[in-house]
């Protein structure tokens, strides 16, 4: 049995600790560690970990693999907080929702150590590609990331590399391994941007109710559709588009130009029926793709 020390038992904490405890046959235990004892009560009540602390050096002391989730700007601190208490050969890995910075953030903080370099721990970065707009364990759930995506970077072909493959896939995810920059770019189009979005639309609409108050009587299903991720913690959203802002800068001069060719056609009907018969292609296409790499797992 291993055991796992989950820094942050919120949503994708919560939903990892329930996963490997569902789903793992005792492989693991799971240790919950936080700095609110009332929130790691409710995550042991609701199954998301089998014990829990908020004493970091006992509950790292004898971890085999230490996850860290928290919000993106705090984890090479939190790394830096349990590097005296881990064992010599455990694991550190995250679910920080960027890659590149946070790699080279950690490192720096493991290049300050005096140990010789065998002694150091590994850190493979990982993102798992799924949640919600709600935060909390309250909301978490073992079947979260049932055919997710999850994100990968760092020591390829090592056995640490292979452990943190072995406790995804326990949960029902899909690995991908890539380099870190690469996720960081793609990111930025397929779930940041989506972000950016969302919180751009909603103060678009509020100014818009400023000067007419019967705005909101008139939102359409297509404004929550759109939204829905607006509901997302701000704070988190801040300190991840700030952590991968030269990507997210360079996806959104890509979208404006595109809703610049919507907005120079929208004189020609037939100009917009092109542009919008290719996007719903392209959705479909998209997506399909996606369910073709599921139906193959």
């Amino acid at each position: 049995m291993k055991k796992i020390a989950i820094i942050g038992v919120g949503l994708i904490g919560g939903s990892l600790g329930m996963a490997l405890r569902a789903k793992s046959a005792g492989a693991y235990r799971v240790i919950g560690l936080g700095r609110n004892e009332k929130k790691l009560k409710l995550a042991k009540r609701l199954g998301a970990v089998d014990d829990f602390t908020t004493d970091w050096a006992k509950g790292v002391k004898d971890a085999d693999i230490v996850v860290v989730c928290t919000p993106v700007d705090l984890i090479a601190e939190s790394v830096r907080r349990i590097l005296p208490f881990i064992k010599q050969g455990a694991i550190i890995t995250d679910v920080g929702s960027v890659k590149a910075s946070v790699a080279k953030e950690v490192q720096k903080v493991l290049s300050r150590l005096p140990s010789p370099v065998s002694r150091l721990p590994v850190f493979i970065g990982g993102h798992p590609l799924a949640g919600a707009e709600r935060s909390g364990v309250e909301s978490a759930s073992a079947s979260l990331f049932n055919k997710a995506s999850v994100v990968l970077v760092g020591a390829r072909g090592s056995s640490a590399l292979g452990a943190i493959i072995k406790m995804w896939k326990k949960t029902g995810a899909d690995v991908i391994v890539m380099e870190p920059e690469r996720h960081d770019r793609i990111v930025s189009t397929t779930s940041h941007l989506p972000h950016v979005l969302a919180f751009n639309l909603c103060l678009a609409v509020k100014s818009l109710q400023g000067k007419d108050p019967q705005a909101s009587r008139l939102l359409a299903g297509s404004f929550k559709d759109m939204t829905r991720v607006a509901d997302s913690n701000p704070r988190d959203w801040a300190a991840i588009c700030h952590n991968n802002r030269q990507e997210i800068a360079r996806a959104i001069d890509s979208y404006t130009k595109e809703l610049a060719k919507i907005k120079n056609s929208l004189s020609d009907t037939g100009k917009l029926e092109v542009i919008f018969t290719s996007a719903k292609a392209a959705r479909k296409n998209i997506l399909e793709d996606r369910e073709t790499v599921d139906g193959k797992r």
